[in-house]
């Protein structure tokens, strides 16, 4: 029947959704058609529609039901006509068929193929003897009758058709009442051997005859009177006949075995006492090693009661053979499908009973507290035979063993009704207080798994997930003890070692396990289950995965080449698979918990992830052919929207991995070890890298696209607004400032093929024998914790040499804010954007670019400048073990921590391109970087408006403080309008920052030659102009000075007196870091640094540098505009050098490029502008110089008198290259030097 399931499933996989439902299916129609068609059933006792449908409800996947119309179709049929007719026989025979068949009441089996000419006459010959003795039957009943023939015919009709036992019972039902009286009565007084083997006798007649009657109350009556004759469970003296009663007992427990239903119970009872008595018999109270120290059973009974049951147990043990109890058990082989249900059923109640400690409640007539005239009172007291007792486990054992011999030989339909209640049983004694009984119990459990999984199972079936629930529940259950759980782990682990191979359905189970195992209180538990998962990888894979076939999963996804068992095989890989990542990640530390996972354990889980990624890309592991859905995390197929179907189901293996990550890398739990913080975050941000990088080349743009919308964009923006730390409210002092506490993005890994890594991997795993080879993926990723741990500095080709680093020695630098997502994740997170744009998505082509680069780039857009209601980004992060994981994108502003690491990616983001130059065709390079400077251009000229906004709307609070509103006086709340414009001035400052630091990423752009257009050019060179428009107005803004004085000062608790008596020191003596001047003149002089560089490349650009268009000049367009801004800065910086050099320090020069951060001074802010300015004067070739020496010159020979050295010398350099040649003078640096 297994067979028949397994072969229609595979034959027509749209029926069912596995073998299970055929399997039990098919023995239900069977049990139809023989209920339907059996004339020995009565027509009001045959099954109905209704009684179908209810005998096959949860029959299919997850428990669910089969269609009713189904079913009652198949009711229709069968009732209608069955499943053969005896001259069916006759037809086949005269059509001389090769196939034999023969019917019985049941079933249809194929005959003997090939039958021989002896068979067939054999056949005929039997076939004629029944018609004969079938013909003189007809004629015996036709012939007449002397006298009264026609009553005579009724009666005899009338008597074939009641059966004996419809007339035994009224009589019987009549006279058992009595009779069991009398026998009760002749037993208990008689001492006569003779009449007491007749009254056992007719115990005997009147239990089998009240059992095939089915008179459970005569029955059951019957055998508690026996029982009681026993006298076992009372501390009495035996006698002959309550040992002839034992033995009588027995004897019909093996014999009527079949029929006994419920009275099981106190047969068994019995049983259990005997096994008592063995005991005493061996100088034994009870089963003392499973009783806890200090138990009040361990209290010794009496002497007198000692002696009497150890004189009982050696007189049954001397009469009663113990062949004879273990033939009880053996001898349910016999029995039928329900006759061993409920055996089962009462064994497990009276095992139940033990471990409680009341064996006897079952046994009718005995007391809980026996008592004997030849017993002194005392012996009334506690004894393990009475009262309480210790927990016992001789069911228990029985059990174990009644297992053990219907395993096999039972069909497995069978067998899954009988396990479900054992299993329950074991689960809940596995989970008993007493560490004895429970570990015996999981130890039964153990043997019992190793016979059954010595059977492969078929495929489509889950015999095995049945079989090995109750580990799972034992694990699962809040009473289980730590010592216990550590039992199933080992348990789980042996069975895994030793039948691997065999192991199919059950893997969900084991998966489960070692699931539960994470979240354990006990760290010896999460260690141990981590272990086992890595044995599991490291030894038997190659057993877990098991792929069939050749055909290519590109190009079959929906053919019919594919094979149905290739269909379910791949199907139930990939859901083994997901069921194995779900595993490992569960290990990863995601939530704050009491009992937190340790660290070591987080990082491990995260290297399987890699591995997991390197099974998927070398095909260890196929997609699942079909079922893919979007609703349930937990279920099979388990994918992303907005897909194919071939993607769709491509992703359903990287889905529980990516979930996983994005979960990990957004965590909130603290991670901190050694002083170096979110471990766990960046763990899980490296892994998710190392498996992008190696493996992105697997991914469509379609994947891709969905990849960074729902997994890494918002688990990163989820990330950093889930940062509670200090770093959110840190500001620097200026814009040139830099803030040291934040990370740095990884420099880009080498290649899959780099020597360093190959020592790494030899250094690490030198025996590579035994153990599987690391994957691209994960070996990147086992480099850079190795690199982490060690405090490297991120060059993996030397992580070798960190393997036998001496730890206490190691160089890692301490975190100022080590819980700090923004300060030591983001960075990371951030710097994997620029590294997927220069290793994958450059080489998607144009429609990469234009679908996944506007993505990444509105990530930078929000890190750099921020969200508005009008710009939402992604909401949704996904689902991971059913925790939706989400951010609320309504508008948000980021910290200063967050727009430094925004603004440097842009930079990063265009270098990336820039270095692909070489392998990607020109034009494709060209348009990646017009997009990446269009996107930066907007996202300045964004942040400007905001910055623009920010500033009118201080200056106007401002102003209603001051009691003037529209220029007239203003009654308005001055403490409230006070703290409203304070609160903007931070996110005034970050403004600011950001316009300094996307300024300072435009100006690399200029040597990348890419402006193909005027308009191009026109664009980024208008927002820089805007810049500097609305830095220079800020600057002179007296309200918004005093405004950033108030702040800086109610922070130090000045009054508003000193504020302004600080304004004027400051116009005369410098602004110091902080202030408004400092903050927009550093951004003034960003802007103007950044145009005149554009400017300069341009009017320096040849023709073969750019691709031009029609109409596009680029030296014409430039050089009036640079030459213009040239005279415009030089002439400021002169005045200003004039006018304030008296106020400067002299040490502020001697770092130009720092001199703007310590005062607030035209001159010191553009010292770095003018020496940018110099070195272009410089580079002019002759002719150009001198068609502008007329406006050039006269700044030099002023730039001559500059404090600063460095001008100075450039100058020097440019009158001996440029100026003397025109005055005839030769250059004279060589003969100097």
């Amino acid at each position: 029947m297994e067979k028949f399931a397994e072969r229609y499933t595979r034959q027509n996989p749209e029926v069912f959704p596995n073998a299970d439902t055929a399997f039990i299916l098919a023995f239900s129609v069977i049990m139809l058609n023989t209920d339907l068609h059996n004339p020995s059933i009565k027509p009001e006792k045959r099954m109905t529609l209704e009684s179908f449908i209810r005998n096959n409800r949860g029959i299919s996947v997850d428990g669910g039901d089969l269609p009713s119309e189904f079913l009652s179709g198949i009711f229709s049929r069968i009732k209608e006509q069955p499943f053969s007719l005896k001259e069916d026989d006759e037809a086949r025979e005269k059509a001389a068929t090769k196939e034999n068949t023969t019917f019985d009441s049941l079933f249809v089996f194929e005959g003997p193929f090939g039958a021989t000419s002896e068979d067939k006459k054999r056949e005929k010959f039997r076939k004629e003897r029944e018609e004969m003795m079938a013909a003189s039957e007809q004629l015996f009943k036709k012939r007449p009758a002397k006298q009264n023939t026609k009553k005579s015919q009724s009666q005899e009709a009338s008597l074939d058709d009641v059966s004996p036992g419809d007339v035994v019972k009224p009589m019987f039902d009549v006279t058992w009442g009595p009779l069991i009286g009398t026998l009760s009565q002749v037993l208990e007084s008689s001492s006569n051997e003779t009449i007491n083997a007749l009254c056992l006798g007719g115990f005997v007649y009147s239990i089998r005859l009240s059992s095939h009657s089915g008179m459970s109350l005569a029955r059951n009556t019957f055998v508690n009177s026996l029982c009681k004759f026993t006298t076992l469970g009372s501390i009495k003296e035996m006698k002959k006949k309550n040992i002839e009663c034992i033995r009588t007992l027995l004897s019909i427990a093996i014999i009527d075995g079949e029929f006994l239903g419920e009275s099981w119970s106190p047969i068994l009872q019995c049983i259990s006492q005997l096994g008592r008595l063995h005991l005493f018999a061996s100088g034994l109270d009870s089963e003392d090693q499973f009783l806890e120290p200090g138990s009040p059973q361990l209290a010794k009974i009496s002497d007198a009661a000692r002696e009497m049951e150890e004189n009982n147990g050696k007189a049954v043990l001397a009469a009663v053979n113990e062949i004879l109890i273990d033939k009880v058990f053996s001898s349910t082989v016999t029995l039928s499908g329900r006759g061993i249900v409920s055996f089962i059923d009462q064994l497990i109640a009276v095992s139940d009973a033990e471990i409680s400690g009341d064996t006897k409640k079952g046994i009718s007539g005995v007391s809980a507290v026996g008592s004997s005239p030849a017993l002194p009172s005392k012996s009334k007291v506690t004894s393990s035979g009475h009262g309480n007792e210790g927990p016992r486990i001789f069911s228990l054992q029985r059990l174990v063993e009644v297992a053990d011999y219907n395993m096999n030989i039972r069909p497995r339909l069978t067998w899954s009704q009988i396990w479900e209640n054992m299993g329950s049983h074991f689960a809940k004694v596995g989970c008993n207080t007493n560490s004895m009984v429970s570990m015996f119990a999981i130890d039964a459990l153990r043997q019992l798994s190793f016979k059954f999984l010595e059977k492969p199972e078929l495929s489509d079936f889950n015999f095995q997930r049945l079989f090995l629930k109750p580990f799972l529940v034992i694990m699962e259950s809040p009473e289980s003890r730590e010592d216990t759980r550590e039992l199933v782990l080992r348990c789980v682990d042996n069975i895994i070692r030793s039948l691997a191979c065999n192991l199919r359905s059950g893997w969900k189970i084991f998966f489960s396990i070692l699931v539960r195992s994470s979240s354990d209180a006990s760290a010896k538990i999460n260690t141990l289950g981590l272990a086992i998962l890595q044995r599991l990888l490291d030894e038997h894979l190659n057993e877990l995965f098991r792929v069939t076939g050749s055909a290519e999963p590109e190009n079959n996804y929906d053919s019919e080449e594919i094979s149905s068992l290739e269909r379910r095989q791949r199907n139930t890989n990939a859901e083994d698979f997901s069921g194995l990542c779900r595993a490992s990640l569960s290990f990863v530390q995601i939530e704050e918990s009491e009992n937190p996972l340790p660290i070591g354990l987080s990082m491990r889980a995260l290297c399987h992830t890699a591995c997991y990624a390197d099974l998927i890309a070398d095909k260890r592991v196929l997609p699942p052919v079909s079922g893919h859905q979007c609703t349930e995390p937990l279920s099979c197929g388990y994918t992303y929207e907005g897909l194919t179907e071939h993607e769709s189901l491509e992703m359903a293996l990287w889905r529980p991995l990516f979930d996983g990550l994005a979960a990990g890398m957004s965590s909130p739990a603290s991670s901190i070890s050694g002083g170096v913080g979110c471990l766990v975050q960046r763990g899980s941000l490296m892994a998710l890298r190392a498996i992008l990088l190696r493996h992105g080349k697997l991914f469509s743009i379609n994947q891709w696209s969905t990849i960074l919308k729902s997994v890494i964009l918002p688990a990163i923006q989820v990330g950093a607004e889930s940062d509670s730390t200090p770093v959110l409210q840190i500001l620097s002092d200026s814009p040139s400032l830099s803030l040291d506490f934040l990370g740095e993005p990884l420099p880009p890994p080498p290649s899959s093929d780099d020597g360093g890594l190959k020592k790494f991997a030899e250094v690490t795993h030198p025996d590579t024998s035994s153990k599987r080879k690391l994957g691209s993926a994960e070996l990147l990723v086992e480099a850079s914790f190795a690199d982490l741990r060690q405090g490297g500095d991120g060059d993996l080709s030397k992580a070798y040499s960190l393997k036998n680093a001496d730890t206490d020695k190691r160089s890692v630098d301490l975190q100022p804010f080590p819980d700090s997502w923004i300060a030591s994740t983001a960075p990371i997170a951030l710097g994997m954007m620029s590294d997927l744009i220069g290793t994958h998505f450059v080489y998607l082509g144009v429609e990469g670019r234009d679908s996944l680069c506007p993505l990444v780039l509105r990530q930078l857009l929000r890190w750099s400048v921020g969200d508005t209601k009008n710009d939402a980004g992604v909401a949704r992060v996904g689902n991971y073990n059913s925790n939706e994981i989400s951010t609320d994108v309504d508008e948000w502003q980021p910290c200063e921590a967050l727009v430094r690491i925004g603004c440097r990616e842009w930079g990063r983001c265009l270098q990336s391109v820039a270095d692909s130059i070489s392998r990607i065709p020109t034009e494709e390079i060209q348009g990646w970087l017009i997009t990446l400077t269009m996107h930066l251009s907007n996202a300045l000229r964004t942040n400007i408006e905001m910055e623009s906004k920010c500033i009118e709307r201080i200056v106007q609070t401002k102003l209603r403080v001051m009691g003037i509103e529209n220029g007239a006086q203003s009654s308005s709340n001055t403490q409230a309008d006070a703290s409203i414009y304070l609160n903007l001035l931070p996110s005034l400052k970050i403004r600011c920052v950001a316009s300094h630091c996307l300024q300072k990423y435009i100006s690399p752009i200029c040597d990348l030659q890419i402006f193909t257009q005027e308009s191009q050019a026109s664009s980024v060179l208008e927002c820089l102009r805007k810049s500097r428009s609305i830095s220079r107005c800020a600057q002179n803004n007296g309200d918004l000075a005093h405004a950033f004085q108030e702040a800086c000062f109610d922070q130090w608790g000045v009054s508003a007196d000193q504020v302004d008596s600080a304004l004027l020191r400051s116009n005369s003596q410098g602004w110091h870091r902080g202030s408004c001047p400092i903050f927009f003149l550093t951004q003034e002089a960003g802007a103007t640094k950044a145009e005149i560089l554009l400017l300069s490349h341009l009017y320096s650009s040849k023709p073969q540098d750019i691709i031009h268009s029609e109409g596009w000049g680029n030296v014409i367009f430039a050089e009036p505009l640079l030459f213009e801004r040239i005279q415009e800065v030089l002439v400021s910086f002169l005045d200003s050098e004039d006018k304030d050099g008296p106020n400067i320090d002299p040490n502020v020069w001697r770092n130009a490029t720092e001199s703007g951060c310590q005062v607030a001074y035209y001159c010191t802010s553009f010292v770095g502008v003018v020496i940018h300015i110099i070195e272009i004067i410089r580079k002019l070739d002759a002719d150009k110089f001198s068609r502008h020496k007329e406006t050039v010159f006269p700044m030099l020979c002023a730039l001559v008198c500059s404090q600063s050295d460095e001008i100075r010398h450039l100058v020097s350099d440019i009158f001996r290259s440029h100026v003397g040649p025109l005055i005839g003078v030769a250059d004279t640096r060589l003969a100097v030097n």
